[in-house]
């Protein structure tokens, strides 16, 4: 008599502007496993992601399934998210480029819209320009923005009157961020119900307050492009799951996630509250658009090729976001333009002391080495103190998101062991004088001797080695003027390490980072710390750069 032999399966998909990632959960003895992962152009479509699912699956999974695999992914719970298909588009229309047009564009772009068009009354072009553009131009939302609060400004009123000039009555909603003196003279110009008055991002010449315009146009952005089916997209879906991973562990986290086009960035409390920004142009694709890319990445990454062929690339990942890099330089310069782009995602608002910080998005989370990974993270975030940092390499984390809450913390205590993969620890020091000590760490792990003290120059990169499971208590001395990030109560500074696959990284090169003026001396500086963390050393040992 036969017996049929089945089993139960889930199939997690993240679906992005140009990859998609899937991961397919199955008991292992008695335990919810990830047992098949693939990641693959999101043109290729979902027939040939699966055929990938399934040679893995029946290559590793009992035989008696042979044959099955095509039918039991059918029926597997499917848990997604995506990336909007669409950008929402708007246009910002001010008073004048450099003060309320930036303060509304950046509020904008914050919030994940793509900014189409930008007019404003130092453009130079001519009032008939500026309605034939407006009129023109496909949009899903209206920005005006200008004056400041203390005064009533006729020129923010003359924009807002080219707006109304411009729009189809019925049109795409008005967000009016500018004087709040011109609420409402201003909303009076549209139909009940079009526009809407936010607090201003410009309040006077001296001071950015965008918070509330950039919760609103969040807001709004989901509204406009998934009505629907608002809790699978990627940037609702992802900060939920961050969250509950900073409640469920008690830590302050931050996610970044560098993508094809935009890039998100989560910040959780402990208490699982989370701040999210998605940046319209930080994926790969806006590399090219950052203020002298090409210089800047040949510049921090020896390996990346000359200035013109940087530049070249650049522009082929604007054009073809979903290239994966052919060449060991294409390789170094998408990392190098990777860790600009997290610079820029993080420097616009405060960070504080972090717990964990996770790197997601295939740049980071799938690079070919986690040493790789790990420079990224530190390069780019920089954070201060003593950090665990892991990536999602199975891109779980978004597809959890789309949950219900109560899944959510049952799928990260289920997945526990795949969810995320440490890299290890770091420890970040701040300021000290260059060739100088700048900390002595003693490594205690339980059942083996002592380790230390190791010394760290400022400027200088150490790797100890920490396998993944394994913990040490650190003992950390800071000389006179080098800090990690919060006030010091004692000479002595204790914590704890969690191993990775990467171990216990000791980092004094500051922040932000200072390279040397010379070009030979950086070329050697560079190298010497993608080697530390590159490098394999054997137990006992640390790797110095």
């Amino acid at each position: 008599m036969s017996v049929t032999i089945d089993t139960e399966l889930a199939l997690l998909v993240d679906t992005g502007t140009a990859w998609t990632k899937a991961g397919v959960i199955g008991r292992v003895r008695g335990r919810w496993r990830l047992v098949a992962h693939a990641a693959q152009p999101t043109a290729w479509g979902e027939e040939e992601l699966l055929r990938r699912l399934v040679e893995q699956l029946a290559a590793t999974a009992d035989t008696r399934l042979t044959g099955r695999f095509h039918e039991l992914l059918a029926r597997a719970t499917r848990v997604e998210c995506r990336t909007a298909v669409r950008p929402a588009r708007l246009v910002v229309v001010a008073v004048s480029r450099e003060l309320s047009g930036s303060a509304a564009r950046r509020a904008a772009e914050a919030a994940g819209w793509h900014v189409v068009e930008m007019v404003t009354f130092d453009d130079g072009r001519t009032l008939a320009e500026r309605v034939a553009l407006l009129q023109s131009t496909v949009v899903d939302a209206w920005l005006l923005a200008g004056g400041f609060d203390e005064g009533r400004s006729p020129r923010a009123l003359e924009a807002a009157a080219l707006v109304a000039a411009a729009r189809r009555p019925g049109g795409a909603p008005v967000v009016w961020a500018g004087s709040s003196h011109l609420a409402g003279e201003v909303t009076a110009l549209f139909e009940d119900g079009a526009a809407t008055a936010v607090g201003n991002p410009r309040p006077d010449a001296r001071r950015d307050e965008p918070s509330e315009l950039r919760a609103h146009l969040q807001a709004l952005l989901r509204r406009t492009v998934a009505p629907e089916d608002e809790e699978r997209l990627t940037q609702v879906a992802l900060p939920r799951a961050i969250g509950a991973l900073a409640a469920a562990t008690g830590f302050r986290v931050l996610a970044v996630d560098v993508g094809a086009s935009s890039a998100l960035r989560v910040l959780a409390e402990t208490d699982g509250t989370t701040h999210s920004r998605v940046h319209a142009r930080g994926g790969l694709a806006g590399a090219a658009l950052l203020p002298g890319a090409p210089g800047r990445v040949s510049r921090i990454e020896v390996d990346a090729g000359e200035e013109p062929a940087v530049a070249d690339l650049l522009h082929n990942l604007r054009a073809r976001p979903a290239s994966v890099p052919q060449t060991a330089e294409e390789l170094a310069a998408t990392q190098a333009a990777a860790r600009l782009l997290l610079a820029s995602l993080v420097e616009d608002g405060a960070i504080g002391q972090l717990d964990l910080v996770v790197g997601c998005g295939r740049t980071i989370a799938a690079a070919p080495h986690p040493g790789q990974a790990m420079r990224m993270l530190l390069d780019g975030v920089r954070p201060v103190g003593v950090t665990q940092l892991a990536v999602d390499a199975g891109a779980l984390l978004g597809p959890l998101g789309s949950l219900t809450e109560a899944e959510i913390s049952e799928g990260l205590t289920l997945l526990a062991d795949d969810l995320l993969v440490p890299l290890g620890t770091s420890v970040v020091s701040r300021g000290g004088d260059p060739g100088r000590v700048a900390m002595r760490v003693t490594v205690h792990r339980a059942g083996w001797p002592g380790h230390g003290p190791v010394e760290v120059r400022t400027g200088q990169v150490l790797v100890v080695p920490l396998p993944r499971g394994h913990e040490a208590e650190l003992t950390i001395e800071l000389s006179a003027g080098v800090s990690l990030g919060a006030a010091r109560r004692s000479p002595r500074i204790t914590a704890t390490a969690t191993g990775g696959t990467v171990g216990l990284v000791l980092d004094a090169r500051g922040a932000p980072i200072a390279l040397p003026r010379r070009a030979d001396d950086r070329r050697a500086v560079v190298a010497s710390w993608s080697d530390a963390l590159m490098r394999e050393a054997p137990p006992g040992s640390e790797r110095v750069a």
